[in-house]
């Protein structure tokens, strides 16, 4: 390489390279990401058990009430199911629902 290029391909000295300022920003940030997270962790109340030796289904809500619906209209309706138990609840296949029609 001649001494042209040499001083082309250098930085001028005193002057930092472009990528130095976004890779210390991206590391930065990182680190207070970490923080945060641990820190938001840490906060959290660990799990009691509300039944020992046995996975437990607690559902919020049993019933719900669409109201007067059109003849073939298709509502949707969602469950919160919370495992209270100490062991793996494990819902095996689609739940039993009952459909009541009203006259």
């Amino acid at each position: 390489m001649s001494k042209k290029k040499q001083q082309r391909a250098a930085s001028p000295p005193g002057q930092r390279p472009t990528w130095l300022l976004p890779g210390i920003v991206i590391v930065v940030l990182a680190v207070i990401a970490a923080i945060v997270a641990a820190v938001a962790n840490s906060n959290q109340t660990p799990y009691v058990a509300e039944v020992e030796g046995a996975p437990r289904a607690q559902i919020e809500q049993t019933t719900i009430d669409h109201g007067p619906q059109p003849f073939e209209r298709p509502v949707e309706s969602q469950f919160r199911v919370r495992n209270v138990g100490d062991q793996p609840l494990m819902i095996a296949s689609n739940p039993q629902v009952e459909t009541i029609e009203g006259c």
